[in-house]
């Protein structure tokens, strides 16, 4: 995890500036670090964007809002406290930035499919004993 050395001011040194989607990028970067979480992506064939993350920018701060699937078998409010936790910590030490709010909306909810992939096996087997 990547960590934000803040150095003293100088009058001589330049400025700093952050690209439009550098923070799109932190929070990105901070939801693979949460384990059974995916972002929810609908299917959009004419949008390029990420409609699951929003930032803005504000004097007060970053106020960022995510929209999640999460694994069936994770408590909602304990993956939800985790993703704001990561999100707030990786943002204010990679840039410096104050993230005044995290919003996490569950829009969605992951299933396993090895349910599936055991009745594939079994069907297969089957298939496999009556044909020999």
């Amino acid at each position: 995890m990547a960590r934000f050395k803040k150095f003293p001011i100088n009058s001589h040194e330049g400025k700093v500036v952050y690209a439009d989607g550098i923070v799109d990028g932190i929070v990105l970067l901070a939801m693979r670090e949460v384990p059974n979480v995916e972002l929810y992506t609908p299917v959009q064939d004419d949008k390029m964007s990420n409609p699951s993350i929003n930032v803005a920018i504000e004097k007060d701060g970053v106020h960022v809002e995510v929209v999640v699937k999460i694994h069936y078998s994770q408590s909602v409010s304990d993956i939800a406290f985790r993703i704001q936790e990561a999100i707030r910590y990786n943002v204010e030490a990679m840039t410096e930035y104050h993230v005044a709010s995290v919003n996490v909306s569950v829009k969605d909810v992951m299933f396993d499919d090895r349910e599936e992939k055991t009745e594939d096996k079994t069907q297969q087997l089957a298939e496999a004993q009556q044909e020999g």
